[in-house]
């Protein structure tokens, strides 16, 4: 064999320093370059990696340990222990390149490590800083091995790094990379086999954990069936459990909106309690509390009790809803809160609407003055506006003595426009009956200053619902909202486009799915929607809100896909990834392939 190929034997370097140079000036291969660095090589100058200076992102310091992090830590400190008189670095990154925790004795190495970045908080993914270790595992997907000037940065030509992807043991997911760094002249065939037998010995502890993680949850589980007609709820990341009282009390869409529902607990490691409004009419207050493996959340038990509505063993009716003008949605969750809201106009009775931003706050109290005030004076106050000159107004619409007036966003008052409000609602309080005031507000985080000195001129805090907990509504909320949009235009939109919208978490909730229709009728003004006419943030279903350049990002993958009729490989090519990349960004951007 060519010692040419040997990464340490004499001459090596210099080749690979030749072979750099001759891609980076022709684009031309040396032959004897491996075609996982050839590869990674295409990728890193089509990302304009610089090819001399390192400039990775830094995240911030690591605050607490990752899952992963906790699962590796035994097998790492057996393995620095092993290593303790070695010139290595044992770095351990999560599934996006970011530097978790890296340990090394040799302080020499680790002053050359800071010098290049490789260290906890930091990126080291290929879109950073060209071929490595850790992020050419991630691209690959396999186990690389790139030594001296196989890095597509010169500032990392002293190091040879040995990276071994760490995948779940049952799902099979990427959760991150086990790098060995060594400098060059230190380096030798064992690193690369140490990499991949420790990457193995993670994963099986992985497995472990996550099995006492399911055995804790499972436990306090059957500890919460205990109680008598309980329905009993148990999730945790990868896990969902429902008793047989829950299923048996619920009908499927019941059991679907609580399952929504708990998704808003998921995660919590206090106890919450939440309240949701079922399809069926009942009212179930949701008591969550967390279980614990260890030191570690394992997920949550939730205890349903039913509170009020409608049970389907009475046979009573739900009280009658007038049609809301301006308003579109049938459903129970919708038709009470609609009911509510209208019952508080009509008693006159001061309101406050909570709820999450987008949800129809407004225009829900902008249908009911219609419904009951006809073109009476309807009049909103944005709190973001809130000075001097805006109470002066307050005061005059409450003097007017007729119409509706609306605090807008009253979560953002300071205390001392919160002292002038709550003053001017106490001198009007004896004529309510000319003048209806309601408040709007986020349910978090809380206002201490509204909560202590205006709540308690208002007789009812009602919360409007996100779009997620209601979204069979979307069969009479997308038709009402094309019609308004493309006036004059017989827009309409196909089953399976409708069905992948109520797939999506809208956490934007109404407003984002307004803003979302209105990019499709500026492209369509006719005929019927398809899937391919929908936006790339309505191919994804991840429940996380994305950056800016992850939003820019996701959309290309998406558009990519669409006009490659779902072919990886070609959207791949397109976009300058591998293969490997574009199925992590997929699963990451939880993009639904439907073509």
């Amino acid at each position: 064999m060519d010692d040419r190929r040997t990464a340490n034997s004499p001459g090596s370097g210099l080749v690979l320093r030749q072979a750099r140079d001759l891609f980076l000036s022709s684009g031309d291969f040396d032959p004897l370059v491996r075609e996982p660095i050839q590869a990674s090589w295409v990728r890193s100058s089509r990302l304009r990696v610089d090819t001399d200076h390192l400039d990775p992102t830094y995240h911030g310091p690591i605050e607490e340990p990752s899952a992963l992090a906790l699962s590796a830590a035994p097998v790492l400190a057996a393995l620095a222990e092993e290593l303790a008189n070695e010139s290595v670095s044992i770095i351990l990154t999560d599934a996006h390149g970011l530097v978790l925790q890296r340990t090394c004795a040799d302080q020499s190495l680790v002053r050359e490590l800071d010098r290049a970045y490789l260290s906890p908080g930091f990126s080291y993914t290929e879109e950073q800083v060209g071929t490595n270790g850790i992020g050419t595992t991630l691209e690959a997907g396999i186990p690389t091995m790139v030594t001296g000037s196989e890095h597509f940065t010169g500032r990392l030509g002293g190091f040879a790094c040995a990276g071994a992807p760490i995948h779940h043991p049952i799902t099979g997911a990427l959760l991150g990379v086990l790098d060995l760094t060594s400098s060059v002249s230190h380096s030798n065939a064992l690193l690369m086999y140490c990499a991949r037998s420790t990457a193995q010995k993670i994963e099986q502890q992985v497995l472990a954990r996550a099995g006492a993680r399911e055995l804790a949850l499972f436990r306090d589980y059957l500890a919460a069936c205990q109680h008598p007609g309980s329905g009993v709820l148990a999730l945790s990341k990868d896990l969902v459990m429902m008793n047989a009282q829950a299923q048996q009390r619920f009908d499927p869409a019941d059991q679907a909106a609580l399952l929504a529902r708990s998704a808003d607990a998921a995660g919590e490691s206090s106890p919450v309690t939440l309240v949701t409004d079922l399809p069926s009419g009942l009212v179930a207050r949701m008591d969550y509390k967390p279980a614990f493996s260890g030191a570690e959340l394992a997920g949550g038990v939730l205890r349903i009790q039913v509170q009020s509505g409608l049970d389907s063993s009475t046979g009573a009716s739900p009280s009658v809803v007038p049609v809301m003008p301006g308003l579109a949605g049938t459903s129970a969750t919708w038709q009470r809160v609609c009911h509510a809201v209208d019952s508080s106009r009509q008693s006159g009775s001061w309101v406050v609407l909570e709820g999450e931003a987008g949800v129809g706050k407004i225009a829900l109290l902008r249908s009911v003055n219609q419904l009951r005030n006809g073109s009476g004076h309807f009049r909103v106050m944005d709190a973001s506006e809130a000075g001097p000159a805006w109470l002066d107004t307050i005061a005059e619409e409450l003097a007017a003595g007729a119409g509706s007036l609306v605090v807008r966003r009253a979560h953002l008052l300071d205390a001392e426009t919160v002292n002038g409000l709550s003053d001017l609602l106490l001198e009007y309080a004896d004529e309510r009956s000319g003048v209806w005031v309601a408040l709007t507000m986020r349910s978090e985080p809380r206002n201490p200053a509204v909560d202590a000195q205006l709540l308690p001129h208002f007789a009812h805090t009602i919360e409007v619902p996100p779009l997620r907990h209601h979204l069979e509504d979307m069969h009479k909320l997308v038709p009402h909202l094309l019609g308004r949009l493309n006036r004059g235009n017989q827009l309409s939109i196909s089953s399976s486009a409708l069905a992948q919208l109520m797939r999506l978490p809208w956490l934007g909730n109404v407003e984002q799915l307004r803003r979302v229709l209105l990019r499709v009728a500026q492209h369509r003004r006719s005929g019927t929607i398809q899937l391919d006419d929908l936006p790339g943030e309505c191919r994804a279903t991840t429940r996380r809100r994305l950056t800016q350049l992850e939003s820019l990002e996701r959309d290309a993958v998406v558009k990519a896909l669409v006009i490659h009729r779902g072919n990886k490989d070609k959207a791949a090519s397109d976009l300058g990834m591998s293969r490997a990349t574009i199925y992590r960004k997929i699963r990451d951007y939880g993009i639904v392939l439907t073509i």
